[in-house]
């Protein structure tokens, strides 16, 4: 019988993990553990690394100030500058700017030209419609008079025309006020917030104000799509539970009219795995400040060489968290999150005598995370996030399959349970090379401060990681993952081709059991892939990669190659 082959070893206090890949009834290559835990890792979302939009339009139709142009051809001799209309700088900084003037013949025009320097100065720090020009004036010994003009709001127009309250949109709006000066980067901050809302679009206008010297701030709002939804098909899942997957995603924008989301998400495999996922996300407060929560819920069970054993699982996660925007601008962005993660998995092995564990974590977790462009040989884009999480683990109870405690084993074992801490890191490039190529560089890694639940640990192998590799390969508790894509849009519009090569490492215990053999797995691997996305609302990816070196799969058939495929609809 398979209960008795399973068995064979006769060792006392053999795990539920233990239980589900040892002996003869089990092929060679079964050798790694299969939980709740491992299940987790391959429904955890990797979405493609975008900053966030700043495609806010800002339109400035401002009037210019200059000299009677009846006086342009007269030239006198101009001894020095008296620069008036402002208090953000010191003159003496400003008279820097003209010096070089001084002491020469010059007529109006050039006086102006001479001007628009301190305008530029200005307009380079962040001053959008500030403006310097000559007034009409009686020049006395030589010295000329240069008025600065800052800008200053002068009125505030919101035009809202979508199903965001009028009152939301002016809690944001209300961080500018009357008065004050016209600064890009206040100003961008303002309108990438209330842009950040699914569900709108925002465009901005200054004009002229009435006063001289001010400009006039008018905001629009429209609606765009309230509900945005996507769905895919790949095979991405793990081999036990079913490789081929649905997915989707459901997000319901500005549901009150106050700048919330909800979120409903979930996958389903081809044979035995079913994920569900809620979250919902509201504004706090007036700078960009959000609150959320969020609940998770899993269910698997084993199929192909175990499914005689009638195994399965559950987990279950609830969070709350906030995050606040530290900076928000076009091409620089730093985002703060705190929050509480509770986590309860439980296994089970009817096949023997209903074998089960059952644990819970508690997390609290800090995170930052950013994106910058810049035009470093050409442009690029780069993405980072680091995460430290500190929690405990706690066995509610579970027996192995001859009864004994879970508690036990694990303290005599791996001692999992307790508090812990670990950091996740991950810094992303895309790089511009030409028109028609690029280079993608990804990597990330944790670290850990001892040995850790196969929900905390890292994982190498699978779509995401190193693709030579079936999902769930190689787990550790601390470890690194690196990937270099070069990507070559194909001469048929919308075809990308890529070529890759990933690599990772783990340590699979951070103190591991004295002889238990080799603690640290390698996996290279290297492929091709394919980016089709003829319209914005489709894409397909396939890979095809190899394994490099000598490392061998041991949570599936070990194949010389694999082959990736995912199509995704948005709507």
């Amino acid at each position: 019988m398979l209960k008795d082959r399973l068995v064979c070893t006769g060792k006392r206090g053999l795990s539920l993990a233990l239980a589900l890949i040892v002996c003869s009834a089990l092929p060679a290559y079964a050798l790694e553990k299969i939980d709740a835990g491992v299940i987790m890792d391959s429904v955890k979302e990797h979405k493609k690394i975008v900053p966030p939009q700043t495609n806010v339009k800002i339109e400035v139709t401002q009037e210019q100030k200059t000299a009677p142009q009846q006086a342009a051809g007269i030239k006198f001799k101009v001894n020095g500058f008296h620069i008036t209309g402002q208090t953000v700088y010191s003159e003496d900084k400003l008279q820097d700017l003209v010096k070089d003037s001084i002491g020469q013949e010059l007529n109006l025009d050039e006086l102006q030209i001479t001007a628009a320097r301190i305008a530029q100065y200005f307009n380079d720090r962040g001053y959008m419609v500030a403006n310097a020009y000559i007034p009409a004036q009686k020049i006395k010994n030589g010295i000329v008079e240069i008025t600065v003009v800052p800008g200053q709001y002068g009125s505030i127009d919101l035009r809202n025309h979508s199903k965001l309250s009028s009152s939301a949109a002016n809690r944001f709006l209300s961080q500018i006020k009357i008065g004050d000066y016209v600064k890009q980067d206040v100003l961008d901050r303002t309108l990438l917030l209330i842009s950040d809302i699914g569900g709108i679009s925002i465009n901005a206008t200054l004009a002229p104000g009435k006063t001289t010297g001010t400009s006039d701030l008018i905001v629009e709002i429209n609606d765009t799509n309230l509900l945005t939804s996507e769905f895919s098909m790949d095979n991405y899942g793990n081999r036990y539970t079913g490789e081929d997957r649905g997915n989707i995603s459901l997000n319901f924008n500005n549901l009150s009219g106050a700048g919330d989301m909800a979120n409903l998400s979930g996958n389903k495999s081809s044979d035995g795995m079913n994920n569900f996922n809620f979250s919902y996300l509201m504004q706090a407060g007036n700078r960009g400040a959000r609150v959320g929560v969020g609940y998770s819920q899993l269910h698997y069970s084993l199929g192909r060489e175990f499914e005689d054993l009638n195994a399965s699982g559950t987990a279950k996660s609830s969070t709350i968290y906030g995050e606040y925007p530290l900076i928000r601008s076009r091409n620089r962005n730093l985002y703060a999150r705190i929050g509480f993660e509770h986590s309860k998995l439980k296994d089970r092995i009817d096949y023997f005598n209903n074998a089960f564990t059952s644990k819970h974590t508690n997390s609290l977790i800090f995170g930052l995370s950013g994106d910058s462009q810049d035009k470093f040989h050409g442009g690029g884009i780069n993405t980072f996030a680091l995460t430290i999480a500190t929690g405990r683990l706690g066995i509610d109870g579970g027996r192995d399959v001859y009864g004994n405690s879970a508690k036990t084993f694990d303290k005599e074992g791996l001692n999992t349970a307790g508090t812990y801490t670990k950091g996740n890191f991950s810094f992303n490039r895309l790089q511009y090379i030409n028109d028609r190529l690029n280079f993608y560089l990804g990597f990330s890694g944790q670290l850990a401060s001892k040995n850790l639940d196969s929900s905390e640990k890292i994982y190498l192998g699978g779509a995401n990681g190193v693709r030579a590799y079936p999902q769930g390969e190689a787990s550790g508790d601390q470890g690194y993952l690196i990937t270099g894509e070069l990507r070559w849009n194909l001469p048929t519009p919308s075809y990308q081709l890529a070529v890759f090569v990933d690599n990772g490492r783990v340590t699979i215990n951070k103190s591991p059991i004295p002889g238990a053999g080799d603690n640290n797995r390698t996996l290279t691997g290297a492929g091709v892939g394919l980016l089709i996305s003829p319209r914005k609302d489709y894409d397909i990816r396939v890979d095809y990669a190899w394994r490099l070196g000598s490392a061998r799969a041991t949570s599936d058939t070990d194949k010389s190659g694999r082959l990736w495929l995912k199509g995704t609809r948005y709507f």
